[in-house]
């Protein structure tokens, strides 16, 4: 075996792309995408598809992909701001980049995004995966299921050799090979290639993901994870219930907002120390919206709580209960950068010339240049996504007591068997 050359800073990179984005749109068969550009170079084992996972290390996955939502959550939040992200968007992305690292880097990197060690954390997130896309086609309950689609691409330089362990671990846990390319001859062309897949992956919703200059003949490697959900209400709010009324923004002052009336009858609702919580679920009943609205003058004591722990106190306090819920409609959309904070929580090496992915690669030493998260989500009376799916609501025969989300919110999206949380998000300034 060739011996890993000693570090000198060099101008290759890994890119790692993170894409989340929502699609409006009647969804497409996979296999009529066009296919991503360059030559398809992959191990020939097979995706494990029912891989033998203990029961303690998929929920350490969890809680993992939980508290490091939340710990990006506390570093991106700006005043006054909304925001929407994916930690399963990232913690997939970063998976696939956590199979290459070594030393340092990977010891950083399990730290800063709470991955277990590398022989329990791919098999439990394949098996995470495979559970989550199962719940999707087969949902608890009748009813239109919400589409959920989770694809990650790579693109290599044509002429680098790959580790063989490495593919097979891309292989056998996330289903993916690697597309051979030469950045260095058409670093812009391939640029353009890619964006445009994804733009027609996304039924136009993310544009020139890639911008000008973050493709060069320098780049090695570019990886991306694009997760897709869409989801009708399990009890849609009535078009004609939805009025202009107030929410109250955290500095006291008031806006109109699009009010939605409707999805009255039996919620899972629940009141705990300073908040009260909301689950609204979707059409199959396998995933739901769990809303923790904080009381009045406690949305930051409230906010900095966010945990697994924290967030399991919050669904033991729900309970079914019959009310007319009015919330608004919002829609957010979400760029980024997530260098910075991940230096900030403890992954360093991995940005410099420190870096070690010879678990990728025994050639020339990589370190990522850049990591960027893009998100996009729509909520409206049929659903989440503006999905186009419909389903049945019952209209009760007297009417139930009023429930206003009329101030700030926490929100998440998340399977009800396993309460991974696929989305994570705040709103304080509703934009419908």
């Amino acid at each position: 075996m060739t011996a890993r050359p000693s570090w000198s800073w060099s101008p290759r990179i890994l890119t790692a792309l993170l894409l989340l984005a929502g699609c409006s749109s009647e969804d497409k068969d996979e296999q009529s995408f066009p296919e991503p550009p360059g030559e398809l170079v992959a191990s020939d084992l097979q995706r494990a598809r029912s891989p033998n996972v203990a029961a303690e290390d998929l929920a350490a996955v969890v809680a993992g992909n939980t508290d490091f939502g939340a710990a990006l959550y506390r570093l991106s939040t700006r005043p006054g701001e909304n925001l929407f992200f994916s930690p399963y968007s990232i913690t997939q992305a970063f998976g696939m980049t956590y199979a290459g690292a070594r030393g340092n880097t990977e010891a950083q990197m399990a730290q800063a995004l709470r991955f277990v060690s590398q022989d329990r954390f791919h098999p439990a997130l394949n098996a995470l995966d495979l559970k989550l896309h199962d719940r999707a086609e087969h949902p608890n309950q009748p009813g239109s299921p919400p589409t959920l689609r989770v694809v990650n691409a790579l693109w290599g330089q044509k002429g680098r050799t790959f580790e063989p362990a490495f593919l097979d671990t891309l292989a056998v846990n996330y289903g993916a090979g690697m597309r051979v390319v030469d950045f260095s001859t058409e670093s812009e062309s391939i640029r353009s290639r890619i964006n445009g897949w994804v733009k027609d992956l996304t039924e136009g919703r993310i544009q020139g993901l890639l911008p000008e200059g973050s493709v060069t003949p320098d780049t090695s490697l570019v990886m991306a994870n694009a997760l897709y959900f869409k989801g009708a209400w399990a009890v849609p709010f009535t078009e004609g219930g939805t009025r202009s009324a107030p929410f109250y923004r955290l500095d006291g002052s008031q806006q109109q907002v699009q009010m939605m009336g409707g999805a009255d009858g039996l919620l899972s609702y629940g009141k705990g120390d300073g908040y009260e919580a909301l689950a609204l679920a979707y059409s199959g009943q396998s995933f739901r919206m769990l809303l923790v609205i904080p009381d009045s003058g406690r949305f930051t004591e409230v906010e900095s709580r966010l945990s697994a722990s924290f967030l399991s106190e919050v669904r033991s306090k729900l309970e079914r209960d019959r009310f007319y819920l009015r919330m608004p409609k919002f829609r957010v959309e979400t760029r980024l950068s997530l260098v910075e904070p991940l230096k900030a929580l403890g992954l360093v090496d991995a940005f410099t010339g420190a870096s070690d992915m010879s678990g990728m690669t025994k050639e020339e030493a990589l370190a990522i240049q850049s990591a960027e998260h893009k998100a996009f989500v729509a909520v409206d009376e049929k659903g989440t996504e503006a999905a186009a799916a419909t389903a049945i609501g019952m209209v009760p025969v007297s009417m139930p007591p009023e429930l206003v989300v009329d101030r700030p919110f926490l929100f998440l999206i998340e399977d009800v068997d396993t309460q991974a949380v696929l989305f994570m998000g705040r709103i304080v300034n509703p934009s419908p």
